[in-house]
């Protein structure tokens, strides 16, 4: 039976690689579209509102059609757009991702001048921080 999953498994595989093949595939803006998508499917179950299955339709289906698209550099131009447009919440969210992982041993502070992400040791009172791409010396507490 686990052998026959895994045939199975290889022959989707191959079906996939086939139909993407010189599409544009799964980028950035695509798989966040999915991502509201599914999030709006959701919540269209509970409120079984019309104007959120309608979002739902448009937005699955341009998903769909970018990942079929076989005009590459038109949808990759357009993924540039969407990744600069969003550089900022993705810089930020990285920036809590970090500082989560990362919160019994370090601080991590950005520097004013060039928004450089500056980690250092926790623990060592009030200290000079010198921003390694700037030179900007600023005190803070860790």
């Amino acid at each position: 039976m686990n052998n026959r999953l895994r045939q199975i498994g290889f022959l989707i595989q191959g079906w996939l690689s086939r139909a993407l093949y010189g599409r544009n595939g799964f980028d950035n803006l695509a798989r966040t579209c999915n991502a509201i998508a599914l999030i709006l499917l959701v919540i269209n179950i509970f409120a079984q509102s019309v104007v959120v299955y309608f979002i739902w339709v448009v937005l699955f289906g341009y998903s769909l059609f970018r990942v079929y698209s076989k005009n590459i550099t038109k949808r990759y131009a357009e993924n540039q757009k969407f990744l600069q447009i969003t550089e900022s919440p993705r810089r930020y969210a990285n920036l809590m991702r970090l500082q989560w992982r990362d919160r019994e041993v370090s601080r991590y502070y950005i520097c004013k001048k060039c928004h450089q992400q500056i980690r250092v040791p926790k623990g060592k009172g009030r200290i000079e921080i010198r921003c390694p791409k700037c030179g900007e010396r600023f005190i803070k507490r860790t």
